[in-house]
């Protein structure tokens, strides 16, 4: 009776956590919109980091955890895996809501930074340990990074930033963006904790080693889970035309996961040679590689379309539909090829 009602629970927190991510991703949205008029930052910016960063804060959180607890499959399973999945599926979904429009700064400056720090991380790995000082130096080349990115940001901002802050208050629209990001990772870990049950109970059933079932439910499950305030967050504010705040949102999510998220967790526990599985550390840490090297080449492809022409770069339902298909390939390899 009592698995009866743990599989119950389980289903309901799926379909309650769903709905109260949908709500709050829309609370959070209109309260950083908001936000980005009254400090009068661009809204990349304000996706880059309080966007970004707040909803990051499950995959730091989970990571933290689990490598507290010597789950190194895990905690770095979890960081990559949510930096395909932000890329494949959360851009993807957004592709197909409406075009995404990619500021030139964005290809020249944000996605190159993530592409060297996912580059570092793929040399790194490679050699079949992480240390310490890895970590260190991720979180150190992240700060530099953002103190670079909110300087240009003050020095730049202009009237014309935003025009649409409309009368709510300052407090109000401080209110929405922190009590929705509340909500939206209290959903979220309702979310995880349901579907990790599921997934669980389907390797073991599946028999599956337990080190391999922690990357697949860090890759797949896990990742997808602490991914869902990036998806909805990104998916909102495309619905609202935010374009800025949902590719920011993905940027700046990836740059925090793969340094300060993997940084952290490899600070507090490091990873000694022959712990990493090299399904970790051959093929996701090269797919995270790919995936990142793919959004700068649908972004440059964009822009050589449009150069020397008077209109937004975008990458539309022609890219998105690709991009949804490689993630589902992506967890079908995970799924199937993840058994010991």
């Amino acid at each position: 009776m009592s698995a009866l009602l743990t599989w119950v629970a389980a289903i309901g927190g799926l379909v309650f956590g769903m709905w109260l991510l949908t709500r709050s991703a829309d609370w959070f949205v209109d309260g950083a919109v908001v936000l980005a008029c009254r400090l009068r930052m661009p809204p990349l910016i304000i996706g880059f980091t309080i966007v970004g960063f707040g909803t990051s804060a499950p995959e730091m959180l989970v990571s933290m955890l689990a490598a507290a607890q010597g789950m190194t499959p895990l905690s770095l399973g979890n960081a990559y895996g949510s930096n395909i999945t932000n890329v494949l599926l959360i851009l993807g979904v957004s592709m197909l809501v409406a075009p995404i429009a990619l500021h030139r700064v964005a290809l020249r400056r944000d996605i190159p930074f993530l592409l060297l720090v996912v580059a570092l991380t793929a040399a790194l790995a490679v050699r079949g340990s992480l240390t310490r000082a890895d970590g260190v130096l991720m979180l150190v080349l992240f700060a530099a990074f953002l103190a670079w990115q909110i300087g240009l940001a003050c020095a730049r901002r202009a009237p014309e930033v935003c025009d649409a802050a409309g009368p709510m208050p300052l407090g109000r629209a401080l209110g929405l963006t922190f009590g929705g990001l509340g909500t939206l990772l209290l959903a979220s870990q309702v979310l995880v904790w349901a579907a990790r049950f599921v997934a669980e109970h389907a390797a073991a059933a599946a028999g599956i080693t337990p080190q391999a079932t922690q990357l697949i439910v860090g890759v797949t499950v896990v990742a997808l889970g602490t991914s869902l305030p990036e998806l909805m967050a990104s998916v909102s504010a495309m619905r609202r035309g935010q374009h800025d705040i949902a590719l920011g949102n993905v940027v700046g999510s990836n740059c925090f996961n793969i340094c300060v998220v993997a940084g952290l967790a490899l600070v507090i526990r490091p990873i000694k040679e022959g712990e990493m599985l090299d399904a970790l550390r051959f093929r996701d840490v090269f797919v995270m590689l790919g995936t990142t090297l793919l959004l700068w080449g649908a972004g440059l492809w964009a822009w050589l379309r449009v150069h020397g022409q008077k209109r937004a770069v975008t990458l539309g339902r022609a890219w998105g539909i690709p991009f949804l298909a490689l993630w589902l390939a992506y967890t079908l390899w995970v799924v199937l090829g993840t058994r010991s």
